[in-house]
């Protein structure tokens, strides 16, 4: 009898602890690694802060499981590559941080291909430490401060060429990454502050490769050559983007889920913000001062190459450097339904927008430009490269500011046929440049104002207007383009459909009324 019961309550026991572990797995089985710098030692457990781990090596070593965290001595120093190995759970992701007050632990990569390297992995997360990769010499191959990696052409179970094996959520924040020299080369296999791609490899590919949830939020990059964030895919062959000569192969298969946010980047060499082969990524609230500023390439600030659906939007971009493009903002080769909205542009040497069509087979498609405001961009506000395949791009309720002793172009005489609408917008100048007409470009209810007003020829826009806007303070911060009471542009606008259903401010603006001009739709300020 007695054993009767010892057994009944082991068994009600042991069913306690499974449901335990069921509804609480994080806090049933995690370690958390604590790693020191000076007092550490390599031969310690690492479990506890009296009994650290001392290198880098020591936890590459290592293969850490869902739940565990790695934790760095604030004010420590580590030089070298970190790659812990293992993958976490969509319930228990493996976390790295810190412990104890001071500056951020420092990784610094020294020179090598990256500082921080997580390869095939998933359900991680990284914040709280300062990254460096600086060599003494000028580098001759990719260079990064934190590079996500993916590869699973060597994959152990056997799948067709049309399965698609999924990475899953990946977080970086809050981190400081800066001084990464690294080479100068564009795109995938360049150089970047935070780099995250996909390798098709040379086969025998087993299963297609991407990743979905990414994001990266309320970092800080400085001084990075080449690029400060990019995504980039190997998977990358359709028809938009090579036109009838694409690979099918290495079919499109875009990371999916990705959000850059709340970011910070200041003196960037190339490209400041680019995530590549995706679909509907998210770049919010980021700020970018300098890009552009030592590469021989062209780059610009925030774009997507090859992807869909991108929504830029409260971004602030400026101090794009050179007019080898230099704009903050670009519709790119084979993308489509990419939309900038609320963002703020101001003084970048190459302008404001590109429309960048010129490679041969493909296109840009359905591109959406709304409600943002650009303030002493220079060279030209809308640049156009040469081809005829940019289809369906809006322009409209955006505000483009010049100031005296600016000579900046406002509408481009250059560049390929183009299928082009431009609404409701003002165009303030106060500068030297002009304006050109542009075959193909549909002009509805703009608003020209200030110095070398286009005439019927030049514009053919029935609903021109050539009055004052009455800006509550121009040239001076995103503020001052609101209006004032009695503005003749109040109500001025056409409605559009589909638009967003808010201003740059978050004033409401209903598809079914007709909006002011430009980028404010409040009933006017005193």
């Amino acid at each position: 009898m007695r054993k009767a019961i010892a057994l009944e309550l082991l068994l009600l026991i042991l069913v306690i602890l499974l449901c335990l572990i069921f509804l609480f797995p994080e806090k049933i089985i995690h370690h958390t690694y604590y790693v020191d710098d000076a007092a550490g030692d390599d031969t310690n457990s690492g479990t506890s802060p009296s009994a650290p781990w001392k290198s880098l090596s020591r936890i590459n070593r290592q293969v850490f499981e869902p739940g565990d965290r790695i934790l760095f001595k604030a004010g420590g120093v580590w030089t070298g590559e970190l790659h812990p190995k293992g993958s976490g759970t969509r319930k228990l992701p493996i976390r790295i941080g810190r412990y104890g007050q001071g500056k951020r632990p420092l990784i610094q990569g020294g020179g090598g291909e990256r500082a921080v390297f997580l390869y095939n992995q998933e359900y991680w997360e990284i914040g709280h430490l300062e990254i460096t990769n600086q060599g003494p010499d000028e580098a001759d191959g990719p260079r990064r401060g934190v590079e996500i990696m993916a590869d699973h052409q060597n994959a152990k179970r056997k799948a067709g060429p049309d399965r698609v094996s999924t990475l899953r959520h990946i977080r970086l924040h809050d981190l400081y990454i800066h001084d990464v020299n690294g080479q100068d080369k564009k795109d995938g296999y360049g150089s970047s502050g935070i780099h995250v791609w996909v390798s098709a490899g040379e086969g025998p590919h087993e299963r297609i490769t991407t990743f979905d949830g990414i994001l990266i939020e309320n970092n800080v990059l400085e001084n990075i050559k080449r690029t400060g964030i990019m995504t980039m895919s190997e998977w990358s062959n359709r028809p938009q983007h090579d036109g009838s000569g694409y690979d099918p192969a290495y079919p499109w298969t875009p990371l999916t889920d990705v959000v850059i946010r709340g970011n910070r980047l200041t003196n960037i060499c190339g490209d400041g913000i680019v995530p590549h082969v995706t679909d509907g990524a998210l770049v919010e609230h980021n700020k970018l001062e300098g890009f552009n500023r030592c590469s021989s390439g062209y780059n610009a600030g925030m774009w997507t190459y090859n992807g869909d659906n991108t929504v830029y939007q409260f971004n602030e971009v400026s101090g794009g450097h050179s007019t080898r493009d230099g704009m903050a903002f670009d519709f790119d080769h084979g993308s489509k339904g990419i939309i900038y909205q609320y963002n703020y542009s101001h003084d970048n040497e190459g302008g404001t927008l590109l429309i960048c069509n010129n490679l041969p087979g493909g296109g840009v498609y359905d591109g959406v430009f709304r409600y943002n405001i650009s303030q002493n961009d220079r060279n030209k506000i809308f640049t156009v490269c040469q081809g005829d395949n940019a289809r369906n791009i809006q322009i409209y309720n955006n505000v483009f500011f010049v100031g005296e002793h600016l000579a900046t172009s406002l509408l481009p005489a250059e560049g390929g046929k183009t299928s082009v609408i431009l609404r409701n917008n003002i165009f303030y100048n106060l500068g030297s440049g002009g304006y050109a007409a542009k075959p193909g470009w549909t002009y509805e209810n703009n608003v020209f104002y200030g110095n070398r007003i286009p005439d019927a020829n030049t514009m053919p826009d029935a609903g021109m207007s050539t009055s004052d806007p009455m800006f509550v303070s121009p040239g001076s911060s995103p503020d001052g383009y609101k209006l004032r009471r009695g503005s003749p542009v109040i109500g001025g606008g056409t409605a559009v459909q589909g638009n967003g259903g808010r201003d740059f401010w978050g004033n409401s603006v209903d598809e079914r009324l007709q909006p002011n001009q430009g980028a404010y739709n409040g009933e006017g300020e005193f």
